[in-house]
C-alpha cells in the first residue's frame, strides 16, 4: 500500500473526517448508497442507515 503525506489547515481537519467516515463505512461492511437515508424536519436533519430508527452521528 502506498502512503502519502497530507497537509491540513483551517478550522477543521477535513482529511481526518474523511478517513473516519471511510473506516466507519468499512466497519458497516461497505453498504451501498441506497441503504442510506435522510429525514429532514423543521428541527433539523437526521442521516440513517437502513431505517430511520437507526440514525448515526459523528
Amino acid at each position: 500500500m502506498d502512503t502519502y503525506a497530507v497537509e491540513q489547515a483551517g478550522g477543521r481537519s477535513l482529511w481526518n473526517e474523511v478517513e473516519a467516515a471511510y473506516f466507519r463505512w468499512i466497519g458497516w461492511r461497505e453498504p451501498d448508497r441506497d441503504r442510506f437515508g435522510m429525514t429532514v424536519t423543521p428541527q433539523g436533519q437526521t442521516i440513517w442507515l437502513d431505517s430511520p430508527d437507526r440514525p448515526f452521528t459523528r
